[in-house]
């Protein structure tokens, strides 16, 4: 065989491989971004994936309003609601830094329809270990990256995974971006209920957080990062509103026993957010932004917790997440339609402290109930 054949044959096949894998790729879908369900419903893969699946999501729909967060706003708030203006979608990420989620919100922003944020914001959001648990995260937001990945043998490995499936329960996500109720639902029943779960759950889960507003593995502030989402929402007249979100009582109650984070600390971080919007709204000569307080001491957050491992609680998974129902009756709050209205306090500058400290009143009348402990 001449040079020129070998070259031409040689060539013929690079392409016909590389045609190969995307065909399979684009065809088994295993990230579920063209919707194809050829092989397997179960896009068993996208637990691999969900933060790079986030940001192709994002890049095809172009979201008119997103959701951000951690896994708290990840589960509960549902991007369909009437409340966001759409097409809508959770762009939260469980275990996810303020820092990832200033970088979504700028991939977000960068598709050029962004009109509305809702910010879920958690104390641990703030002082997480790790400024970026993924370290080639930064890498999805290349468009080689996104228009590579579709050639890619590691893609192709997913879609073999995905082809034959897994009898592992792999959790999995919406259209939208919501991770769904029924793999949180399977996982409570195979571990014994809410008691357990929430009695003998993750109690050292403050244990390794940083004692600061600084990332221990890079040195950098995440107050910072949350400061920039705010002035780029100020800078392009996007809606804004901002949440400590629901979850139950008994997580607070945690926080406190273990001695690693100050209750008063944690005061003091809802503080901090609502002094940092009034200051920006004062240097972009515009109204502050909407800060509301559903992390309290309430009926719907101190939701008793069954001993009996068949009856479900209505609102809260356990310690940490909350169900759908708890997040819809909070965006309900932010749109002025939901009947509880004494849950959640809209905070100002004018409020904060006396805020707090009827919080601190509120958390002693449940902080010894047996029902709660």
């Amino acid at each position: 065989m001449s040079y020129r054949k070998w070259s031409v044959f040689f060539l013929l096949f690079v392409v016909s491989v590389i045609v190969f894998i995307g065909g399979v790729n684009y065809t088994v879908d295993p990230y579920d971004d063209y919707n194809n369900y050829f092989f397997n419903e179960k896009k068993i893969m996208g637990v691999k994936k969900i933060r790079f699946i986030k940001v192709l999501k994002a890049y095809r729909i172009k979201p008119k309003s997103i959701i951000l967060g951690n896994s708290r706003a990840e589960i509960g708030f549902n991007p369909e609601h009437c409340y966001m203006t759409k097409p809508s979608y959770n762009m939260a990420i469980s275990g996810g830094s303020m820092y990832e989620n200033r970088i979504n919100f700028e991939w977000a922003l960068k598709q050029k329809k962004l009109q509305q944020v809702v910010l879920v914001v958690d104390y641990d959001m703030f002082t997480i270990t790790k400024q970026k648990p993924v370290p080639e995260f930064e890498k999805y937001f290349h468009y080689s990256y996104i228009y590579g990945y579709i050639f890619s043998i590691d893609t192709l490995v997913d879609s073999y995974k995905t082809i034959i499936g897994s009898t592992y329960d792999f959790p999995t996500w919406s259209e939208y971006g919501q991770l769904d109720g029924g793999y949180m639902q399977r996982q409570l029943t195979k571990m014994g209920g809410h008691h357990v779960v929430m009695k003998y759950g993750p109690s050292a889960f403050y244990k390794k957080a940083s004692k600061s507003y600084i990332y221990p593995d890079t040195g950098n502030n995440s107050f910072s990062d949350f400061e920039k989402i705010v002035q780029q929402c100020y800078k392009n007249n996007i809606k804004l509103d901002i949440v400590f979100s629901p979850s139950h009582i008994r997580q607070w109650k945690i926080m406190v026993d273990y001695h690693h984070i100050n209750y008063d600390h944690w005061l003091q971080w809802k503080k901090d957010i609502v002094q940092a919007v009034y200051a920006l709204s004062k240097h972009y000569q515009k109204p502050p932004y909407s800060v509301f307080d559903f992390s309290v001491y309430h009926p719907l957050t101190a939701e008793e917790v069954p001993i009996d491992p068949a009856k479900e609680m209505k609102y809260h998974w356990e310690n940490i997440h909350f169900k759908n129902a708890l997040g819809s009756i909070v965006l309900d709050r932010l749109n002025g339609t939901s009947p509880h209205k004494d849950f959640g306090i809209k905070l100002t500058i004018n409020n904060i402290d006396k805020h707090l400290r009827e919080q601190s009143v509120e958390r002693s009348k449940y902080i010894d109930i047996p029902a709660y402990n």
